[in-house]
């Protein structure tokens, strides 16, 4: 579910479809919303989804985080084909992560 900035460049660079949850160990609000990302994560899975989750943390990927313009956490951010079509800042219910998911539909 972790993934590490250099994986991710490459998914990007291949046009997946990715949604990340861009987080820090020490966030409140990043602690409250990993659980519902990661149920989220395992249904698109389970349902043959091709949208794949993963989070990141910044505190290990500072330099990665300040090039995608990451300012506060937690931060979502969605990639297909290769470009950014998702950017939403702060704390998210289970409703708007499945809406973010549609958007790749």
């Amino acid at each position: 579910m972790e993934i590490t900035s250099e994986i991710l460049k490459e998914k990007i660079n291949n046009g997946e479809k990715l949604l990340i949850d861009f987080h820090a160990k020490w966030c409140g609000p990043c602690k409250m919303m990993k659980p519902t990302f990661e149920k989220i994560s395992e249904e698109i899975k389970n349902g043959g989804s091709d949208v794949q989750m993963y989070t990141m943390d910044v505190e290990l990927n500072k330099e990665f985080a300040r090039e995608l313009g990451i300012r506060s956490i937690p931060t979502i951010k969605g990639f297909s084909n290769g470009d950014e079509i998702i950017s939403e800042a702060g704390l998210k219910q289970e409703d708007t992560i499945l809406e973010m998911v549609g958007k790749f539909n």
